[in-house]
This record gives structure tokens, sequence and C-alpha cells, in this order.
């Protein structure tokens, strides 16, 4: 018998998950190298120019401000995306957890009540590549990533979409998004889905409240308003300096 799921829990990778901050040189480098390798031409990278867009919308950014025309972008776009997580995979990466990862994401794998999963505007092969390496791909279950998308609120429409209908959710606020950036938090309440801002790189606990986050904390350690937050029994969960 299936067992009832209470929560869909969807983290973004970049800034919440892992740190934005080691990981620039690596972003701007998957960036620079495939379009460089694909049409011949070095773009101008600033990942926090960037922060809650997804790859394929960072890329046509990025191929129009090098001059490209709308059809030369659209010819090239495939080849730069299929190029630069050939390049992530291959290449050595700086990946660093952020505060609480290790700790929430085992909590939250053991509930019965909870799907664990990612909602990232990472390609597929790059975001399983990021969590393979910070050793917590085992923890998560449900992969929504931008491999088909241009815009981080259609993305979220169609993951909440699919996570109620999968999972028998009731109501779209079942399903948690957990981000850093305004961008994350935007999307996730067009959707009605719960939103919850991690101020976990350059975005304020301030900012993320004045961007409409529900919940906001300052980072993701197990703390007894994060585990209430996410509908988790604190009781059984909280961490001792909590109790």
């Amino acid at each position: 018998m299936r067992l009832l799921v209470d929560y869909a829990v969807l983290f973004d990778i970049d800034g919440t998950l892992v740190s934005s901050v080691m990981a620039q040189d690596d972003e701007r480098r998957r960036y620079v190298d495939a379009i460089r390798d694909v049409v011949g031409k070095i773009p101008e990278v600033s990942p926090p120019r960037f922060a809650g867009m997804v790859d394929p919308q960072i890329c046509r950014i990025l191929l129009s401000e090098l001059g490209l025309t709308d059809e030369e972008t659209n010819h090239f776009l495939a080849k730069v995306l299929a190029r630069m997580s050939e390049l992530y995979v291959e290449m050595n990466k700086t990946i660093q957890l952020n505060i609480g990862v290790r700790e929430l994401l085992p909590l939250l794998a053991e509930s019965p009540r909870h799907i664990v999963g990612v909602l990232t505007g990472n390609l597929l092969r790059i975001a399983k590549e990021k969590l393979t390496r910070a050793e917590i791909v085992s923890y998560l279950s449900e992969f929504y990533c931008a491999d088909l998308y241009f815009d981080r609120t259609r993305l979220v429409a169609d993951a909440v979409y699919s996570c109620m209908k999968k999972h028998s959710l009731p109501n779209n606020r079942r399903v948690m998004i957990v981000g850093d950036t305004p961008r994350d938090i935007a999307a996730a309440n067009a959707s009605e889905a719960t939103s919850i801002g991690i101020a976990s790189s350059e975005f304020s606990m301030r900012q993320l409240n004045e961007a409409g986050a529900m919940q906001v904390h300052p980072n993701l350690k197990p703390s007894m308003q994060l585990l209430a937050g996410l509908g988790l029994d604190c009781h059984t969960n909280c961490s001792k300096q909590d109790r």
C-alpha cells in the first residue's frame, strides 16, 4: 500500500544547498568556455547578475549580448547547452555545502510524510554532478531542472503541478519551494506554493521578506523554527541547542 505524502520539499541548488560564493569561478567558466568552444567568442559573465535565472535563459542572454541575431542564437543555443554540461562534468570544481544542509537533508529523507527534491535553474546533468560531488544526491528523489525552460516561473509551475498530481497533495501550499533569491520566491508565490527564503547567499532575510517569502530563515540549520516550517516533528528532530 502506498504511503500518503503530506509535503513535497524542493530545494534550489546554487546559493541554497551549495555555496554560490565558493563556486563563482566554476560557474563563470562553464558559461565562458562553452560559448567560446561553440561560437568562438568570449562573453562577459558575472554569476551574481543571473541569480535565480535558468541556464537556457542565461545562455540566450549571453549570446545576444555578443551581437548574435535571434536566428544565430537559436542555431547555437542547443550546442552551447550540451557543451556546457560536458565541460562541467569534466572540470575541477569547488563545491561546498551551505550551513545545515548535511544535517537537514537526512531528517527530511527519513520522514515518510515528505518527498524531497531539487528545483533548479541548472541543467539536469549539471545538477546531478553537483549533488553527487557534494555527496547529497542520495537524499533527493525528485529532480526538476531547467533543460526545457527559459523562465523560472514556468519551471516552478510545472514542478508544482507534477508534485500535486504525482503525490496526491491536497493543495499547492503542500509544495514547499526553498530558495535564496527573490526570483525563487516570486516564482513560488506565482504558483501558490509555500515560498521559503534562505539567506545563505547575497540576499538578506529582509530582502527575502520584502520579496514576499512566507517563511525566511538565516540558513538550513535544523532549528526549531525551520523544522516546524517544513512540517517536521520538532520534538524528535530539533538540534540539542534548540531544546
